[in-house]
């Protein structure tokens, strides 16, 4: 807990306080600060101020331009019906003449617009031309006005050219008295008061001028109307309109004003004027009006200098809060500095108060950490066995959380069958009866098995309460347990090992002192027991070994190159009798390197060595006498083949009857078998000289190019005749073979034929044969003879592999043989460096294979088999789950 929570004023190594000082300097004093605080808010003010301002104008000047264009549209628009409406009295006087006057006025009488637009209507039409007594006319024509809105009939005005007559399409401007406009003339009519006003009231008067409106009429003349802005625009209208205070209208080309509306008076002047133009009748006249603001509009213009009055205000409220403020900082930093002056021995004492605290928390936390770094679980409970505290091993070992066991009982998790005997040590310990104990027993975990645990009750002691508490320890064992239990138990396997081991175990040291030995150690050496080895032998290499410097020379190859090696030799037993022995030795050293031990085992191989000696000698004695029968078998084919030349060349030449014809046929038949017998036995001894020469390793190869297709056809023409007399069906799958390899064409030719022969031999006649050749997938050739004979077992093809070896079948017993046929093969195969397969099963048939290595196979053709064969193993690995389901 940290002791300066609270405490403000607490700092670590706290220093004495400055002494106060009434001075408060700086560049940013109290007034200074005061001023920045009146200039921000002024400035802030006066940007509000006319930011209101202009946005505030522009509200009434957009306010007041609406106005004014009413003002403008609606006079313009009544002045386009006043027009229309005098053109429509034009449409009417089109269709009549000057006799049918009265009816036009009563059209002009009966519609209200000509009443409400027009002072009076006039239609000026042409008088007849008149002319004097002597017949001259003494004017052309002369123009008369009609009243069509009174009645009254105007006097006759003066004559006008034909030209002047596009002047009645002006506008007629009369002001004062009767005024001559346009060469007619027209009465000035009076000004019109305005209804309910006096018309002296020059604040209520309507001031305007006449003017007329001219209309063509079709038929000659035109129809006039007086009137004036007060006739087409009402002064209710503009009085209805709140902005306005004036309108003008003004002639721009006689710069005459034709019609004024003034409200209030002459003496008031707008606030605001604005001016629009107008075309009536292709005359320029200009719109002027005055307006003034209106009272919300007022109080729009006041609304800024509010703003301005309220922020000079709290730019004031401001700066005096300032000033407050700072004489308010002013004395509570007087007052602190008078605080920290008389705090400074308390707060020196809080800080040591404070250093004591932490270290007693820091050692508090290196306890914690300690107590739960440790190993062991540490608990302390209350006299009846509460639990009131555990550390982090508790969880390490049990699986329980600390919180779920605290307020436990301690007995509770103990195996059943413990507790009792726990509950009475506690309680023994508790009344001072017994002291502190340990106690092996079980600890429940949290997946409900039970720990092997030592449970220790140390200490007793008073909390702060004065309450007991109880402080022990409980080890965990259990790996403990099953360590010791599975060392006794390798121990014993290890000790039932050595002591039951068939070959001798030992330890020695350099010196040749055994250190331990096992009872077939004993035995080995001729004692009775292992401890009579370890008595008796101290210096081993002298003692036991015949030759002791090759011991030794031993002992120091191990030693140095520190590895593990065999060592045959020979031993004196106890009894002095010498025997052979194979021991394994390695050195065992220390972690410096330095030789502590050797150990080993060894082995009785007295017996062993005795017969591979015997054997070697036997091997030696059967070599030689191989040779000199090979040597023999050889000498004596060289002499037998010498007379048997004789007896062939004389016999051929009787059978031949070369020196004339026997008298008796029988000596025909007689020489024929002695032909046939000398050359059959010419064959065995021109095979037994093979083999011979062979093993004696005179036979060589003459070695070229063999085209397999063609040895094989050449072997077949040989034994045709004998295909035919068994009636062989031949099945020769070479005949689309390009293989090649290298060897000796005539004992290829050899093999062949002696398997050709033997395949017929053991098969019946009409059996088939077949021949074939391919490449594997380690690119070996495998030239084979397949039949479907009798087949043999593994005892028979044991017997027909072995040299001489002959079967007793019942179609070999018809036949003759040496029985050398398949050894010669074998013989020949292997000076190619090939060998011979041979695959048989009984009442089915026999598959012969010479093999001849990769290396021998025709470089051209060896790599195109190779692949062809891989694709058929894969083929056929692919096929294979087929044929399994």
């Amino acid at each position: 807990m940290n002791a300066n929570i609270g405490n403000d004023n607490y700092k670590p190594g706290l220093k004495p306080p400055e002494p106060i000082n009434p001075s408060y300097g700086g560049w940013l004093s109290s007034s200074m600060a005061q001023l920045m605080v009146f200039l921000n808010g002024l400035v802030l003010t006066l940007t509000a101020f006319a930011t209101l301002s202009i946005f505030v104008d522009e509200l009434i000047k957009e306010n007041l331009s609406r106005a004014s264009r009413e003002v403008h549209e609606h006079i313009a628009s009544n002045y386009k019906d006043a027009e229309q409406s005098l053109q429509a009295v034009a449409v009417i006087a089109n269709t009549l003449n000057t006799e049918q006057i009265t009816q036009l006025r009563e059209f002009v009488s009966n519609h209200q617009e000509q009443k409400a637009y027009f002072k009076e209507v006039y239609w000026v039409y042409r008088q007849a031309d008149s002319a004097d007594d002597a017949g001259v006319v003494a004017q052309p024509f002369e123009w008369k006005i009609a009243s069509l809105k009174n009645g009254e009939s105007s006097k006759l005005i003066s004559m006008v050219s034909p030209d002047e007559k596009k002047r009645f399409t002006d506008f007629v401007l009369l002001q004062g008295t009767n005024r001559k406009v346009n060469n007619f003339v027209i009465p000035t009519l009076p000004q019109i008061k305005k209804q309910g006003s006096d018309i002296n009231d020059d604040a209520n008067m309507a001031y305007g001028h006449v003017f007329a409106m001219v209309s063509k009429v079709a038929n000659g003349g035109y129809i006039v109307g007086l009137s004036s802005i007060g006739d087409i625009v009402t002064t209710e209208w503009f009085e209805q309109r709140p902005f306005l205070q004036m309108v003008d209208v003004v002639d721009l080309q006689a710069d005459l004003s034709f019609y004024t509306f003034q409200l209030g008076g002459n003496g008031v002047q707008p606030q605001h004027t604005n001016s629009s133009a107008l075309d009536m009748s292709d005359r320029n006249v200009e719109i002027r009006t005055g307006l003034n603001v209106g009272g919300r509009e007022g109080f729009l213009q006041k609304i800024p200098f509010l703003m301005l009055l309220f922020g000079v205000t709290l730019t004031l409220i401001g700066t005096l809060y300032v000033r407050n403020n700072q004489s308010q900082s002013r004395k509570l930093a007087d007052m602190n500095k008078e605080l920290a002056h008389k705090n400074f021995e308390l707060n020196q004492e809080m800080s040591e108060r404070e250093r004591l605290n932490q270290v007693i928390q820091k050692s508090a936390q290196d306890n914690r950490s300690i107590i739960n770094a440790v190993s062991d679980i540490i608990f302390e409970t209350t006299i009846d066995g509460t639990i009131i505290f555990l550390n982090d091993t508790w969880k390490k070992v049990t699986g329980f959380e600390l919180e779920r066991s605290i307020g436990r009982n301690l007995f509770d998790l103990i195996y059943t069958q413990d507790q009792e005997e726990q509950k009475y040590n506690f309680e023994e310990f508790v009344k001072g009866q017994k002291s502190s104990y340990r106690a092996f027993t079980r600890l429940r975990s949290a997946d409900g098995s039970f720990r092997a645990v030592e449970l220790t009750i140390s200490m007793l002691r008073q909390d702060e309460s004065k309450d007991l508490r109880v402080v022990g320890t409980v080890t965990d064992v259990e790996d403990r347990r099953r360590a010791e239990r599975a060392l006794g138990e390798a121990e014993r396997k290890y000790r039932a090992i050595v002591e039951n081991a068939a070959g001798g175990i030992y330890q020695v040291t350099p010196e040749g002192q055994f250190l331990s030995a096992n009872p077939a150690l004993a035995k080995i050496l001729g004692f009775e027991t292992p401890e009579e080895v370890l008595r008796d032998i101290n210096k081993a290499q002298s003692q036991l070994y015949v030759d002791t410097e090759k011991r030794e020379r031993f002992l120091s190859d191990i030693k140095a190159l520190n590895v593990s090696r065999y060592f045959e030799g020979r031993i004196r037993r106890k009894d002095g009798k010498k025997i052979w022995v194979n021991e394994n030795v390695r050195p065992v050293k220390d972690d410096e390197g330095n030789l502590l031990y050797f150990e080993g085992s060894m082995e009785d191989v007295d017996q062993r060595k005795k017969a591979e000696i015997a054997l070697t000698e036997a091997k030696i004695e059967s070599d030689l006498a191989n040779k000199s029968k090979s040597e023999f078998l050889a000498n004596m084919s060289h002499e037998l083949r010498t007379p048997l030349n004789s007896i062939i060349g004389f016999s051929e030449i009787i059978k031949n009857e070369a020196f004339g014809k026997l008298v008796q046929d029988e000596y025909k038949e007689y020489a024929t078998d002695i032909y046939k017998s000398g050359k059959r036995l010419l064959d065995v001894i021109n095979e037994i000289l093979d083999v011979s020469r062979i093993q004696v390793g005179e036979r060589t190869l003459n070695e070229g190019l063999v085209n397999v297709k063609e040895v094989v056809q050449d072997c077949l023409g040989l034994v045709e005749g004998k295909i035919k007399s068994t009636r062989t069906r031949i099945e020769n799958k070479t005949l689309h073979s390009d293989l090649s390899f290298v060897g000796e064409e005539h004992a290829v030719k050899q093999m062949l034929l002696n398997l050709m022969s033997n395949a017929m031999k053991f098969s019946p006649d009409g059996s088939m044969m077949m021949l074939d050749a391919e490449l594997d997938a380690q690119g070996r050739l495998r030239l084979s003879v397949t039949d479907t004979g009798v087949g043999l077992n593994e005892n028979e093809i044991e017997k027909a592999l072995s040299p001489f070896g002959q079967l007793d079948t019942e179609l070999n017993r018809s036949k003759s043989g040496t029985g050398l046929g398949l050894t010669l093969v074998k013989t020949l195969v292997g000076l190619h460096g090939g060998e011979l397969e041979l695959v048989s099963q009984k009442g089915i048939g026999t598959t012969v294979t010479l093999i001849f290595p990769e290396k021998r196979v025709a470089a051209s053709l060896k790599k195109k088999y190779a692949e062809q064969a891989v694709q058929v193993h894969d083929d056929a690995k692919e096929e294979k789950p087929v044929e399994d389901a």
